[in-house]
């Protein structure tokens, strides 16, 4: 009897098993995976301004002014911004080349 149920215990994991990997080989995982991130319209590369790093504007420190978005590598480099926003960009733009 003990055997039985060690058997049958065995089959319903292969089977379960079996399951998640076609799953996940056949789309219904992966769904769910990349939902989140398809969903996330700020999932890109920005360049800072100021230092002409780039980034993803995820993990960017913000700015927004005059109906504008300023994405920035640092709380530094934003501050620089802050304090002469045309030095600044053109610090950036020689950085980049």
């Amino acid at each position: 009897m003990l055997s039985f149920l060690f058997r049958f215990f065995g089959l319903f994991v292969l089977a379960w098993l079996f399951q998640r990997i076609m799953s996940f080989f056949l789309g219904a995982s992966k769904n769910k995976r990349t939902k989140g991130n398809a969903a996330s319209p700020s999932s890109h590369m920005v360049k800072d301004p100021v230092c002409g790093m780039y980034m993803d504007a995820r993990l960017a420190v913000r700015l927004d002014k005059k109906s504008e978005e300023f994405y920035f590598c640092s709380e530094e480099c934003k501050q620089k911004y802050l304090s002469d926003p045309a030095a600044s960009q053109s610090a950036g733009s020689a950085a980049s080349r």
